[in-house]
């Protein structure tokens, strides 16, 4: 037997003849070369392991994949920087819940919607409501985002499962919103499905109220937004034609308490200027009294005063309605805050006050009417001044 060296020797000295059977050298070279054209050409995997052999073993390897999840406040912080974020990373519960927390914590109402609606397609309806209804916050931004998108069905589903039921009378409002349309009957429809849920008679009624507006505001051609602003409308309308049958019986229609119903007629007569109608219809003669007036109102005189001083009136109105209090003190108090200073000065030459009607001359503009007023009063010699 040879030794490993003599093999090594002889194996290095032996040659490869090129020259020898030229067919037989050619035949190999054009097998080598089909061969690399072969390994080219991409296999398709189903022809090697079926679909389902293939899905078993990538579930299999998937399971075995330990995934890294990052913080819930690093990927919260990365979408308020309008960085690259992941978060199918968060799988278990657990972590979903952490990421719902930190978006709330940092209150960026965009990235909690983003947080929402991945938890709303990662859970099971039973926990994802449950985990809201905790979280005040987080219904509170879903609501408006269902709002926005007008998913009203998805918005009942949500009050309802939270707890929220009060609420569902909003939803009546939004499908009101748009009416005289299609969406009444849609409302009268949604009304039949979810009455049952509303367990105040206070929502019951304010629901009937709604409807029973859309088909007033359908039978007369009008839109507004509630029953007071349709009230207002209708004075605006009415009295600008001189007539006002219709605003009584929306007001009987309606059952509008008589404080609300005035109070309106009041402030739209003051935003329309029309201060001979005010007077007209909040005043009247007392006859055992000569040119004293008493108010004609369910208002407290001195609370009707405040309000029509808002619209700024002519100040023959405001004395016209300070009139009509009976308390001395009072309109004393309300002429010096509104600057009515002709009761103000008549007041105190009443009382022949001379000390009080300095004091007041110091408050009103020099050569004003009412410092003319006053200095005429100081000066008239009739007056027995007690001071």
């Amino acid at each position: 037997m040879a030794s490993n060296e003599d093999f090594w020797n002889e194996s290095s000295s032996s040659k490869f003849d090129f020259g020898d059977d030229e067919e037989d050298s050619s035949y190999t070279q054009g097998d080598c070369f089909a061969a690399n054209v072969q390994e080219n050409i991409p296999l398709q995997i189903d022809s090697i392991i079926s679909n389902k052999c293939l899905k078993i073993i990538l579930d299999e390897t998937d399971s075995t994949v330990e995934h890294v999840v990052a913080p819930a406040e690093e990927t919260i912080r990365r979408m308020f920087h309008a960085e690259n974020f992941m978060l199918n990373t968060y799988r278990s519960f657990e972590n979903k819940l952490q990421l719902l927390d930190a978006a709330i914590d940092i209150g960026d109402g965009n990235i909690i919607i983003t947080v929402i609606l991945f938890l709303s397609k990662t859970l099971n309806n039973n926990k994802f409501f449950t985990q809201l209804s905790r979280r005040k916050v987080a219904v509170r931004h879903y609501a408006n985002y269902l709002i926005e998108k007008n998913s009203l069905q998805e918005l009942a589903d949500l009050y309802m499962a939270t707890g929220h039921i009060s609420y569902m009378k909003d939803i009546y409002c939004l499908l009101s919103k748009d009416i005289p349309n299609q969406n009444v009957q849609k409302l009268k429809q949604f009304n039949r499905d979810h009455s049952r849920e509303l367990h105040t008679s206070e929502d019951k009624t304010e629901i009937q109220e709604i409807l029973a507006l859309l088909d007033f505001q359908i039978k007369h051609k009008l839109n507004s937004k509630s029953v007071i602003e349709q009230l207002i409308n209708l004075c605006r309308s009415e009295w600008s034609r001189g007539n006002g049958d219709d605003v009584n019986n929306f007001k009987k229609l309606f059952k509008i308490d008589d404080f609300q119903f005035e109070w309106v007629e009041m402030s739209v007569l003051c935003k329309m200027q029309n201060w001979e109608k005010l007077i007209a219809t909040f005043t009247k003669s007392v006859w055992v009294i000569k040119k004293k007036r008493a108010l004609k109102s369910v208002i407290r005189p001195e609370l009707f005063v405040v309000g029509i001083s808002r619209h700024n009136p002519p100040e023959y109105v405001t004395e016209q309605f300070l009139s009509c209090i009976s308390d001395a003190s009072k309109v004393l108090y309300l002429a010096e805050k509104l600057k009515i200073h002709k009761i103000v000065v008549n007041y105190h030459v009443e009382q022949k006050d001379k000390t009080s009607l300095l004091k007041y001359m110091e408050r009103v503009e020099p050569s004003s009417p009412a410092w003319f007023a006053i200095q005429s009063s100081l000066n008239n010699t009739d007056i027995k001044w007690k001071n």
